[in-house]
């Protein structure tokens, strides 16, 4: 498998976290990205020893919202960033991926100035820990949790933060204004997830293996590789057509042809 390629856990069926860092290492991955909530319960210094006992390395972390649009929410965003910031330095994560949080009454200009600075203290201390935050493009359908659907909105928000970005290609491949975002956000990419879309899907979550839908990877790729990001591509595919043809199986045929894609580019494997 291309050694820049890690899976998301998001991607697989609802388990322990030691077995789904086995399934991870069976496909052949070299990371895997772990979601906070599987933490609760987990000891994180426990996580890191399954994780490099497999043979996998930490890929990145998903935070999910940070929550801004009050002055409560932006205090217990605060706190809860903080705490996936030390679990990300204690798993050895490089990023952290994150939406913005819903803008409430605000208007768009109003929540973006809120967050950038709501987020402020919390992009300092990820600068200290080491670690980078990345805000992803998401659906419209997910207003509830990001006030950015356009990879352009995002690097506009993470600039005034000074934080970066987490590129998903299912979420902004049809921009329009796409690649000229992807060559923007070149040296402010901290993770990549990889995904597919077929046409005619209407309810989320319905992504795709790579290479079954209509996005234009290879042009995507190479775009993001042209702009100088030679990082992790994470495979994020969630939804009922991967468990309809079997995880593992799904996962594996994802892995080959994406990093077939990523040579293509001239991201060489190993």
């Amino acid at each position: 498998m291309h050694p820049c390629l890690s899976i998301n856990v998001l991607s697989l069926t609802p388990d322990r976290f030691e077995r789904q860092v086995e399934l991870v290492a069976r496909i052949g991955a070299r990371a895997i990205t772990p979601d906070i909530g599987q933490f609760d319960d987990m000891p994180p210094d426990r996580a890191a020893r399954l994780i490099g006992d497999a043979g996998l390395k930490a890929a990145a972390l998903t935070h999910r919202a940070f929550g801004f649009a009050d002055a409560v929410q932006t205090q217990t965003a605060r706190e809860r960033l903080a705490r996936t910031i030390d679990l990300a330095q204690r798993l050895g994560a490089p990023s952290i991926v994150l939406t913005t949080g819903r803008r409430g009454d605000l208007d768009w200009r109003e929540a973006a100035n809120r967050f950038t600075a709501a987020m402020a203290p919390c992009a300092a201390l990820a600068r200290q820990a080491g670690v980078r935050l990345g805000i992803e493009p998401t659906s419209h359908l997910y207003a509830d949790a990001s006030i950015a659907h356009r990879l352009s909105d995002c690097l506009a928000l993470a600039r005034a933060a000074d934080i970066d970005v987490t590129i998903d290609l299912f979420a902004c491949w049809f921009d329009a204004d796409i690649d000229a975002a992807i060559a923007e956000a070149g040296p402010a990419t901290a993770l990549v997830q990889v995904s597919d879309y077929v046409l005619g899907d209407r309810g989320l979550p319905c992504r795709a293996v790579p290479g079954d839908g209509a996005l234009p990877l290879d042009r995507l790729l190479s775009a993001i590789v042209q702009a100088g990001y030679s990082g992790t591509f994470d495979l994020e595919i969630i939804g009922p057509r991967l468990q309809a043809e079997g995880v593992e199986r799904g996962l594996s045929r994802a892995a080959n042809r994406v990093g077939r894609m990523l040579e293509g580019a001239g991201l060489m494997g190993n």
